[in-house]
């Protein structure tokens, strides 16, 4: 039962993307509050919010495996609200505002020209639950913001992946053993882009796969962490 009534939330998120789109099919109405916009999916004023809101916080490195990781807002107000549209919603246009907030990068992070974005891969029921990779969306609008390659370099081994966000730090280890792995050789920077970093378990697995084909130039970056 709760297989069937998954495809049917998927099915009714599909259709309400698709009326969404088709009566404002130039993405009219802001997903923030709702008022008419003349370009992307926020109005002026909430695209400012989001700019400044929490700008002190952006590109504060963490150390994960070695790597740094950075997040450039909290996990909260209207930066965790349109992570949610994005991730849960299936409102891609949400992506390009959210992938805005790399810039300005700051002076003493820099990203070489053949630097490749690529993002943490979805199990393929997910996706289908989903009806969009959110992640490949997000990566693809960071690449586009910074002017980089996008390509996909992390294999999935799980068709049905279990959700992190239920689950304590131990479980989250668990879950993703041996989930990730190369899609090929990596002899490029990369640069992975997740929207949430919360207990690091996620990007940690996927260094891990990264390295295994190849990386030594690894860099993270999400859109929020707590």
């Amino acid at each position: 039962m709760s297989g069937v009534r998954q495809k049917i939330t998927a099915l009714g998120r599909c259709v309400r993307t698709f009326l969404l789109d088709t009566v404002y099919p130039e993405n009219a109405l802001c997903r923030a509050c709702g008022t008419a916009v003349k370009t992307g999916c926020l109005c002026d004023a909430c695209r400012e919010r989001l700019r400044n809101d929490g700008a002190a916080f952006s590109w504060i490195p963490r150390q994960l495996d070695g790597v740094s990781a950075y997040a450039l807002r909290r996990h909260e107000g209207l930066p965790r609200a349109l992570v949610i549209r994005l991730k849960h919603h299936a409102e891609a246009c949400v992506a390009a505002e959210l992938a805005a907030l790399v810039r300005p990068v700051p002076a003493f992070l820099s990203f070489p020209e053949n630097t490749v974005v690529t993002w943490v891969t979805m199990p393929r029921s997910r996706r289908r639950e989903r009806c969009i990779d959110h992640g490949q969306c997000l990566a693809a609008a960071v690449a586009r913001e910074l002017g980089l390659d996008c390509a996909q370099l992390l294999l999935r081994t799980d068709s049905r992946g279990k959700t992190q966000a239920s689950l304590n730090r131990e479980k989250r280890e668990r879950n993703l053993e041996r989930v990730f792995a190369p899609a090929g050789p990596i002899r490029r920077p990369v640069l992975l882009v997740d929207d949430v970093m919360t207990t690091g378990t996620t990007a940690r697995r996927c260094i891990a796969a990264l390295r295994e084909g190849g990386a030594t130039d690894i860099t993270v970056l999400t859109v929020t962490c707590p």
